[in-house]
């Protein structure tokens, strides 16, 4: 078994060898595409590379994976039907999460924008319980609704289409600077996280890009396995990461200052 709450600048398939069986509880990554994504100086994301790997990289998934725990991948609409159909080989298909994102001003002619992330939501046999996690907030009218004897700043129904609050790094015509091309918001992570493994757990992103999973199991209190196999963003990632652990050290125990 590999070393834990370590990112190892390695590909997937050669680390995962050294992963034992049914030793994850939970897998949260977003892996190459598919889609000919342009900026090919990171990643390979022809389709001939990665639908060669696919089904490769979903047999090593279920492999590692517990029983019953959860996966969530990050997919494109282009080629959704390709991911929803290797995935099925494999795991439970149990939903396709969307968001409207803001990544699109640029205008299509004879076409809609591009502007929803997708993520599938699928276990390994049937999936356990989700945590009821402080996520999604109950709406004004029905937390002001006379008939609600009860009323809570958050719902534990869980839709589908996330509300675009959830991604953090994401405003209406500004794009936050990222690390990555394909940065994803801590706070979705994080939740996720959340809402499917508890504290202790360990939780493996194949395609830990900048960091972004490390740097959520780091705040939730979870261990995790992550591979990068490109040097710049590994780097980036270990140094996601050794700030965060900085961070919470120093919320924790605190320096003392001066009087």
């Amino acid at each position: 078994m590999l070393e834990i709450d370590k990112i190892y600048n390695t590909d997937f398939l050669e680390g995962v060898k050294n992963i034992d069986d049914n030793s994850i509880d939970l897998i949260v990554t977003d892996p190459p595409y598919g889609v000919e994504f342009q900026n090919n100086k990171f990643f390979d994301d022809s389709k001939e590379k990665v639908f060669s790997l696919i089904d490769k990289w979903l047999f090593e998934m279920y492999r590692v994976l517990k029983g019953e725990c959860h996966c969530y991948i990050f997919v494109p609409t282009l080629e959704l039907d390709k991911w929803i159909f290797s995935i099925k080989k494999y795991f439970t298909f149990n939903n396709l999460i969307s968001c409207r994102t803001y990544t699109t001003n640029r205008y299509l002619k004879n076409n809609f924008y591009f502007n929803s992330q997708h993520i599938i939501y699928a276990s390994k046999g049937k999936a356990k319980r989700l945590n009821r996690v402080n996520w999604i907030k109950t709406s004004e009218v029905w937390l002001n609704d006379s008939r609600n004897p009860e009323p809570k700043k958050y719902t534990y129904h869980y839709p589908s289409f996330l509300p675009p609050y959830i991604f953090a790094n994401i405003k209406p015509n500004k794009q936050i600077k990222t690390l990555h091309p394909n940065q994803k918001s801590l706070s979705l992570v994080k939740n996720l996280v959340l809402l499917s493994s508890g504290e202790g757990d360990l939780v493996l992103d194949p395609f830990m890009g900048s960091g972004t999973t490390a740097v959520a199991c780091i705040i939730t209190g979870r261990r995790f396995i992550g591979f990068e196999t490109n040097k710049e963003f590994y780097n980036i990632a270990v140094n996601r990461v050794t700030k965060a652990r900085n961070m919470l050290i120093e919320r924790y125990f605190p320096k003392k200052r001066g009087k």
